[in-house]
């Protein structure tokens, strides 16, 4: 089994919850550093190897049972880790603790889910259901981070076999067949992910948390849900988009603003992305063809490689039609930030004047070019 893929999923994890302390504007205290500081000892040191004891250095899948027993003992090794290190950490980072050990909890079901290729859809649901039931998180979880509420639809997708990311009626069609309170938890994290992901948009996102706030008009996670439709307003169709600016190949500032009179296909990318370099190898040459009569359509391709010398080397070996800048800094880079990129390749149509058409576009190839002859 692959338990490399499993430590960078904790350790990805692990370095989430430092950068949203910095991001919600308030610098983490000593003592929360030497919390996480801790904790991540204790899951490369301890929690990997009772994982792999347990569920990938043995040739059959546990039961149901054992396993969520198991979880169980993890939460309260990780309940009695918070409550010996609570000394000295805010009110608030030490909510932000729970919520990241329910975070790590949701991944630890999610792991069984992928452990357990052998098992039929309806298998994994009824685990899905009894995990969050025997374990406690339909209770605990009190407030939804982003992290928790992505983890949280990850194993929903996990256990209905479809790709995370794509769209799919079926997920939605699950949470609304569950019993509360998990239908209301559930259903706040598909809303608050729908959002993360821009899922059908402003509009719909508006129209989802209208509904769930005529359902459950005292929950808790209306505030979230509140906060996150306010972060994406920005990113409707028709918005105008910040002027951001960055390097091109000859090293001079170039900003959106001087291609206002353009439509501008907008690929973010870098050079260590398999997906990315394998679209361009095998989509991007046909799509840049069909493209090269219209004359008011610019692809644009920026990298978020952290240093300019790898974007500058694959474009030197694989030169490309288009216009390509350097934004740098990876996920953190303003561009990503603004536009909520978890993950790339991503495809962004801005229209004349800079403002949004489709903040989610198509992949480079027919639907993306019917979408591109019909903007006006």
């Amino acid at each position: 089994m692959n338990i490399p893929s499993m430590m960078k999923k904790f350790l990805y994890l692990i370095l989430l919850v430092f950068v949203s302390a910095n991001v919600h504007g308030q610098a983490p205290t000593q003592a929360y550093l030497d919390y996480m500081n801790g904790l991540e000892n204790y899951v490369q040191n301890d929690l990997y190897g009772k994982v792999a004891a347990v569920l990938y250095d043995v040739d059959e899948l546990p039961p149901a049972e054992d396993y969520i027993n198991f979880v169980k003992q993890i939460k309260k090794e990780l309940d009695g880790y918070l409550e010996e290190n609570a000394s000295g950490l805010e009110i608030s980072e030490k909510e932000q603790a729970k919520v990241f050990t329910n975070t790590m909890l949701v991944q630890l079901g999610d792991l069984y889910l992928d452990r357990g290729q052998e098992l039929d859809t309806s298998e994994k649901l009824l685990f899905l259901e009894k995990f969050f039931g025997d374990t406690g998180l339909e209770t605990s979880i009190l407030e939804l981070s982003d992290d928790l509420a992505r983890s949280m639809m990850m194993s929903v997708h996990g256990a209905l076999g479809i790709p995370f990311g794509m769209p799919n009626e079926q997920v939605a069609a699950f949470v609304e067949e569950l019993e509360e309170p998990k239908k209301e938890m559930f259903m706040a994290a598909l809303i608050q992910n729908d959002m993360m992901m821009l899922t059908g948009g402003y509009d719909k996102n508006k129209s989802q948390v209208e509904g769930f706030k005529r359902a459950y008009p005292q929950s808790m996670h209306i505030g979230n849900l509140d906060a996150g439709l306010i972060s994406i307003e920005k990113l409707r169709a028709g918005a105008e988009v910040e002027n951001f600016s960055f390097v091109d190949l000859e090293g001079n500032q170039v900003s959106l603003a001087d291609f206002k009179d353009k439509i501008i296909y907008l690929d973010l990318w870098a050079s260590w992305c398999g997906p990315c370099i394998n679209t361009f190898r095998t989509k991007t040459p046909e799509f840049e063809t069909k493209l090269r009569d219209k004359e008011d359509v610019v692809l644009m391709y920026i990298s978020i490689d952290e240093k300019e010398e790898p974007w500058r080397n694959y474009l030197s070996k694989n030169p490309m039609r288009g216009t390509h800048l350097f934004a740098g800094k990876g996920f953190q880079a303003e561009i990503m930030q603004y536009f909520k990129v978890w993950g790339i390749p991503r495809y962004l149509i801005i229209g004349k004047d800079n403002k949004i058409i489709d903040v989610n576009a198509p992949r480079p190839g027919d639907e993306a070019f019917e979408v591109l002859s019909k903007i006006q």
